[in-house]
C-alpha cells in the first residue's frame, strides 16, 4: 500500500509553494491585498453593520457612445436599472485624464440604488494624461535627454536639468492640472456639459434605449477632480455659467463633489461658493492631495453657506482612491472586473444590522497584474475597504434623502452616520 504521504505529495508540495509565496509577500509589503471575493464581503459586511443601504439594489445595464459636439468627441455611459421605470438621473463628470468609464464604482452602486446615472468626459480630456507613463529604467535612472526636452519646452526651459522620473512625471501632471483646471477650458467643458444635457432630454423625451429610463425633473450632478471644478461652476460658483442659454433649464436637485477642486489663486474663497443654494455633498480625505498641486479640497465646504451642506471627511484616502475606479490617470493599472457586483443589504431594525446574503460578490479593486503596491505606497487593503464602503454608503444615503425624500436615509444621516462612520475611519460634519 503506498504511503499517504507519499502519494500526497504533489499536493503538497504544491500548497507549500503557495504558502511560501504568501508570506513572502506579506513580509516584503506588510500584509497582502484582499482578494476581490474578499473585498466584496467585507464592504457588504461593514454596510450591514450599521451603515446605510437602499431598500433593494437593482440589476443594471448600459450603454456606451460617442457623440460630436464642434468637432469635439464626447464618450458617454448611461447606466440605469434594468427594471423598466423612471429613476432620477445623475449627470457623473469624471476627472482629468479619465473616460467616461471613469468613477465606476460610485456610478454603479448609485445605479444598483435606482437611479440612472448619465457620464459625460470629452476624449481631449480622458486623453489628456496618455503620453505620461512610466519611464521604464531603474529606480532612480535620469530620464532620456529627449523626453526633459519635451518637457522643459513645456515650461519654457531652455537647458532642463536631469531629473529623475518621479521629478518629471510631477513636472508633466502639474503643467497639464494648470492648462486644463484654466477658466479657457472650465468654459469650454461647461458648454460640452450643457450641450450634451441637451441630447440626453431629446433621446429621452423620444424613449430611445436607456435614456428613457431618466426623471429629468429629479436630477442630480456629480463630479471628481475637474469634473468637481465643472460641478461646482454650473451649480452657482462665482464665474460659473450658470447664466449661460444652453443651461437655463439645468436645474439640478443636489451636487456631490468628490475630491473638488478649489485653486486657492483665484482668491474670493471665503465668497466664491456663496451661490450654491442647492444640497451638497463634498467627499474628500486628510490625505487628498491633488497631483497638480492646485487644490485645497477641504476650503469647497469651509466656504459654501449653510443649509444641507455636507462634508465626509476620510482620514486617509487619497486621491487615486476617490476616482472610484479600478486604477487612475496618475497609477495606470490592468483591467478590473466590475469592484460592486452584489447587492449592498439595507440595515433592519431601524439602526441595526443583518449579515450580508448570499451571494454577494465583488471583483476587481486594487490593481490587477501586479506584484504589490506602486512604488512608494504600502497595501492596506483594510483601510481602503473601509473608505470605498463610507463612500458608498454616505453617497447613496444623501441621494435617498434629498432626491427621493427617504425618511430613512435622513434618519440615519441625522442620527446614526457618524457612529458607523467613525468605524470605517471616516467622519460627516453638517452646516
Amino acid at each position: 500500500m503506498p504511503n499517504k504521504l507519499q502519494s500526497s505529495s504533489p499536493t503538497l508540495h504544491f500548497l507549500v509553494i503557495i504558502a511560501s509565496t504568501f508570506l513572502i509577500e506579506s513580509c516584503f509589503w506588510g500584509h497582502s491585498l484582499p482578494t476581490p471575493e474578499q473585498r466584496a464581503e467585507k464592504i457588504a459586511t461593514y454596510i450591514a453593520e450599521g451603515g446605510y443601504a437602499p431598500e433593494r439594489s437593482h440589476a443594471i445595464k448600459s450603454i456606451h457612445e460617442t457623440w460630436w459636439h464642434n468637432g469635439q468627441a464626447l464618450e458617454v455611459v448611461v447606466l440605469s436599472p434594468a427594471e423598466q421605470g423612471i429613476y432620477p438621473l445623475i449627470i457623473y463628470l469624471p476627472g482629468l485624464g479619465e473616460h467616461a468609464e471613469g468613477g465606476k464604482i460610485w456610478r454603479e452602486t448609485w445605479a444598483k440604488a435606482g437611479y440612472t446615472v448619465f457620464s459625460v468626459q470629452p476624449i481631449e480630456i480622458g486623453d489628456a494624461l496618455k503620453d505620461i507613463i512610466p519611464f521604464p529604467g531603474k529606480p532612480g535612472e535620469k530620464v532620456p535627454s529627449e523626453r526633459l526636452e519635451k518637457v522643459g519646452g513645456l515650461f519654457g526651459h531652455d537647458k532642463p536639468e536631469p531629473q529623475s522620473e518621479q521629478a518629471i512625471r510631477k513636472s508633466e501632471l502639474r503643467f497639464l492640472g494648470h492648462q486644463y483646471s484654466s477658466q479657457v477650458s472650465l468654459t469650454k467643458r461647461i458648454a460640452q456639459l450643457y450641450w450634451a444635457h441637451n441630447q440626453f432630454k431629446q433621446k429621452a423625451n423620444t424613449k430611445q434605449d436607456l435614456f428613457a429610463s431618466a426623471d429629468l425633473s429629479r436630477s442630480i450632478i456629480a463630479g471628481y477632480d475637474i469634473g468637481a471644478q465643472t460641478t461646482a461652476a454650473v451649480i452657482g460658483e462665482a464665474g460659473g455659467m450658470t447664466g449661460h442659454s444652453q443651461g437655463r433649464d439645468f436645474s439640478p436637485l443636489a451636487a456631490i463633489v468628490i475630491s473638488p477642486f478649489v485653486s486657492l489663486s483665484l482668491g474670493n474663497v471665503t465668497t466664491r461658493y456663496q451661490g450654491i443654494t442647492i444640497p451638497l455633498l463634498s467627499v474628500t480625505s486628510v490625505e487628498d492631495n491633488d497631483p497638480y498641486a492646485i487644490s485645497t479640497p477641504t476650503a469647497f465646504w469651509e466656504n459654501a453657506p449653510s443649509g444641507n451642506k455636507y462634508l465626509l471627511l476620510m482620514k486617509s484616502a487619497g486621491h487615486q482612491l476617490l476616482a472610484g475606479s479600478e486604477g487612475s490617470p496618475q497609477q495606470p493599472f490592468g483591467d478590473g472586473d466590475d469592484l460592486l457586483s452584489g447587492p449592498m443589504p439595507r440595515p433592519s431594525g431601524g439602526m441595526g444590522g443583518k449579515q450580508p446574503p448570499s451571494g454577494v460578490s465583488m471583483a476587481g479593486g486594487l490593481p490587477n497584474g501586479m506584484f504589490g503596491p506602486p512604488p512608494g505606497v504600502m497595501p492596506d487593503g483594510e483601510r481602503d475597504t473601509k473608505q470605498i464602503a463610507a463612500v458608498s454608503s454616505l453617497s447613496t444615503a444623501f441621494l435617498d434623502a434629498f432626491v427621493k425624500s427617504d425618511k430613512f436615509a435622513r434618519l440615519w444621516m441625522a442620527n446614526s452616520g457618524n457612529r458607523w462612520l467613525k468605524r470605517m475611519s471616516a467622519k460627516l460634519k453638517v452646516k
